[in-house]
């Protein structure tokens, strides 16, 4: 896990919302309009914030708000329900549509879910890594596709509610913690060794962008990207760019064996200007990274979530090789979520725990092709059809192999086999 203006119409921020969620059960892709683009005011002065944002993790300069509380039992249990009766019925289909659902999204925001990781200040949740872990897991588990939208848009609350740049933040922050303004993020190119993959360059007021971005998600649904460039000089910059037709960018559609309806794409660069107003941070590349190494190596609670779904539709199966086989996955994804809240305090304690947790991210990886091949022997040919869940969910696990991959993650799966 778009930023800035008000969603168009069919978005999650649509006036209509309540009548969009209680028409979830009904699959409609969101219309091909735009979202008109909310102008920023100018620039508050100093654009270098505190530390930008790892994916699942966040800058560590940006506290938690003072306000917040612990969530609340009901939350997870209303998490449960929107997972069952609203997203895991349409999954099939949503994976099929050209773009996931308004009524998904929809049903995300009437919950507060785009504001996990906003402040209490800004009506966001603010909940701490373990609950928003149990909540990325029950959603994961019950559409991947719509999870991975909704995922994009909390790297970006994290990134303007680390930045300094005060006008950004009071412009977009509140829209984005309601889902108000849909955000997707371009920056696992920075992950890659070798030659920046987008090179940014100071500019008159502003920034110009130059480069390709291999994987951008929520294309066409987000109203605003954040888009990570390198500089020259070891710098690496955020910035904010719309979501829809900006000057300078060119989308190419990724064809993908899952996920298809989450508007992935390549995006080239070729000129795009970013005024300062829209720059959230900028930050030492060196330190990003060693930060991004240290956080992300926990890997993607979604990984537990499809197992623990194709572990409950095994159990539905009237047989007792398949009761037990339910049994032990069950058993084994509340092994999984014990180590990761360990390891998760480790990492918050600053611990470096790199092996031990990328280790961890490998053996989820393959309890959920595990439990996503048993769900397929238990269930027969009739799994393969894509009308049933059983085939995706074996796509979905084989995606988080490659998921937010970094070279100690790829190195814990091979030696792992």
């Amino acid at each position: 896990m778009s930023l800035g203006g008000g969603m168009g119409d069919g978005h999650a921020g649509s006036s209509n919302r309540s009548a969009q969620v209680e028409a979830a059960g009904r699959l409609h892709p969101i219309e091909a309009t735009h979202p008109k683009d909310r102008s920023l005011p100018p620039d508050t002065g100093d654009r270098r914030g505190p530390p930008g944002p790892a994916e699942d993790a966040g800058p560590p300069a940006a506290p938690r708000d003072t306000r917040s509380v612990t969530a609340s039992p009901d939350l997870f249990g209303r998490v449960r329900g929107l997972a069952d009766q609203v997203l895991f019925p349409i999954a099939q289909d949503v994976d099929r549509s050209p773009l996931v659902p308004a009524s998904s999204l929809a049903a995300l925001a009437e919950l507060g879910l785009f504001g996990i990781a906003g402040p209490v200040s800004h009506g966001g949740l603010d909940l701490d890594r373990g609950e928003a872990w149990r909540v990325a897991a029950t959603i994961g588990g019950a559409c991947g596709a719509t999870f991975f939208v909704w995922a994009q848009h909390h790297t970006v609350v994290r990134v303007v509610r680390a930045s300094s740049n005060e006008a950004l933040v009071e412009t977009l922050l509140r829209d984005l913690c309601a889902g108000a303004a849909m955000a997707g993020v371009a920056f696992a190119h920075v992950r890659r060794p070798g030659p920046p993959a987008i090179v940014a360059t100071r500019t008159a007021g502003g920034w110009r962008l130059d480069g390709r971005s291999p994987w951008t998600t929520s294309w066409g649904i987000a109203d605003w990207i954040a888009v990570a460039a390198e500089t020259d000089d070891g710098e690496l910059v955020w910035t904010i760019i719309p979501g829809h037709d900006p000057d300078g960018v060119t989308a190419t559609p990724l064809a993908l064996p899952v996920f298809g309806s989450t508007g992935t794409v390549s995006l080239r660069f070729d000129g795009c200007f970013v005024p300062d107003e829209r720059i959230a941070l900028i930050e030492r590349l060196d330190d990003w990274r060693r930060r991004d190494r240290r956080q992300s190596a926990i890997g993607n609670p979604v990984t537990v979530g499809i197992a623990e779904r194709a572990a409950r539709l095994l159990a539905e199966i009237d047989d007792a090789d398949a009761a037990m086989a339910a049994a032990a996955l069950a058993a084994e994804c509340d092994r999984r979520a014990v180590v990761f809240d360990e390891l998760l305090a480790r990492i918050v304690a600053g611990d470096d725990v790199v092996d031990e947790a990328s280790d961890h991210r490998a053996e989820c990886i393959h309890l959920a092709q595990r439990a996503t091949t048993a769900l397929l022997a238990g269930v027969g040919g009739r799994g393969m059809d894509l009308s049933h869940p059983a085939q995706r969910l074996a796509r979905e696990a084989d995606f988080f192999v490659i998921q937010a991959q970094t070279g100690d993650g790829r190195s814990a799966v091979l030696r792992s086999v």
